[in-house]
């Protein structure tokens, strides 16, 4: 369904903008509170629109937009602004430079410390990443013609470690990691969405070699119905544009694209089609699953009385997430019971803290048998069937 774009309503708000950003680029300290009144009657026009409207996405964006010109205010009040306009965008504004959605993309730039010695288990699954970049980078013996994957798509159940094998694979690469969670920053570019998309393989060339990691993918790039929006329809149109034109090995640039998602089955047909290697990240086995306890318990600096093994075979179902949650729950446990003076100390203050010794012991099958029964897993047969089924139909 269209959005309704009210004229009057769009013609407001660009006047008061324009009024703040001449305000501001006056560089008087006393038109500064002229700039907080024009972003604070902005936030109010885009909340009477949004009571106006009838299109769910439509208001829930016209409430954000609401919430990012209220805060700006609120910071230029408290002198905390140092840009003359919201970083946050409008619906269907269209006049976001190039330059400054290249700013706020190279924001989610950064480089992983995670190593593929942090992710317990996975080993098959850790082979097939490595060899998909590997073939990519490595010389080719005369006459021969293979080609790396430069676009996988990881799904699986949450929790599974889908974000620590991007990292990772960034890791192993020396490359530029873009950690991007599509439903979050898209929803802020709603009108600009296709552009930030642009944006983001843009800057990725630049920054080459690096991997995107595009997480939550179904929130972009679900099954077409004909209701979308103009916009929802060009964001999915520039993503299948930037996946088409992702070159080959004549292209010295690595860009390696790694969508997640754990609802494979609504994406839509023409992106799944893009994605040369769609891999299952599965829940761990008995094996990964008493890795991943020990990983965590080592980096806890905290030992186990009761074998890592047992309890891997009493947590099936768990994800890496919800392992992890069973190690922290069992070791506060441990750590209230052996400090019941904890509460006490902080009402003493800082100081009476810093004299304390934390008393730590190894946990025990008690400690365990508390954090399995608060924390449950997310997963059972049926559920995870959905997953194993949909393996099958790619193959």
């Amino acid at each position: 369904m269209p959005v309704d774009l009210s004229g009057s309503f769009r013609a407001a708000i660009r006047s008061l903008e324009d009024d703040a950003k001449k305000a501001l680029a006056a560089g008087n300290p006393g038109n500064r509170g002229q700039a907080v009144a024009n972003y604070k009657a902005i936030a109010d026009i885009y909340r009477r629109w949004a009571q106006e409207t009838g299109v769910a996405t439509t208001k829930r964006q016209l409430l954000s937009n609401a919430d990012v010109y209220e805060q700006e205010a609120n910071n230029l009040a408290s002198g905390k602004a140092p840009m003359p306009r919201p970083a946050g965008a409008q619906l269907e504004r269209g006049d976001e430079d190039e330059e400054g959605l290249e700013r706020q993309v190279e924001l989610l730039m950064e480089r992983s410390s995670v190593t593929w010695a942090d992710i317990g288990g996975l080993d098959g699954t850790k082979e097939e990443i490595k060899l998909a970049y590997g073939l990519s980078l490595v010389k080719m013996p005369a006459g021969v013609k293979l080609e790396g994957w430069r676009a996988i798509l990881f799904f699986g159940p949450p929790g599974t470690g889908k974000t620590m094998l991007a990292a990772a694979t960034s890791n192993g690469l020396e490359a530029s990691f873009f950690n991007v969670p599509l439903s979050s920053i898209l929803s802020k570019y709603f009108g600009e969405s296709s552009k930030l998309v642009s944006a983001l393989f843009g800057v990725a060339r630049k920054r080459n070699p690096s991997v995107l990691f595009l997480d939550e993918f179904e929130s972009i790039a679900a099954e077409r119905t004909g209701e979308e929006s103009g916009a929802e329809r060009r964001v999915l149109s520039s993503f299948l544009t930037e996946l088409d034109g992702l070159k080959t090995k004549s292209d010295p640039r690595y860009i390696l694209t790694i969508a997640a998602t754990n609802a494979p089955r609504l994406l839509d047909r023409a992106i799944l089609s893009r994605f040369q290697r769609k891999v299952l990240i599965p829940l761990p086995d008995p094996v990964a699953r008493a890795s991943i306890l020990n990983i965590h318990l080592r980096k806890a600096g905290i030992r186990s009385e009761l074998p890592l093994e047992k309890i891997a075979s009493e947590t099936q179902w768990y994800s890496g997430r919800e392992l992890d949650a069973m190690v922290r729950y069992a070791t506060n446990g441990m750590i209230m019971e052996e400090n019941p003076n904890i509460s006490a100390l902080v009402d003493q203050g800082k100081k009476a803290l810093g004299d304390y010794t934390l008393k730590v012991r190894a946990l025990t099958e008690r400690d365990w048998q508390r954090a399995r029964e608060s924390i449950k897993p997310r997963m059972n047969s049926a559920l995870y069937q959905e997953f194993l089924d949909f393996e099958r139909e790619q193959m």
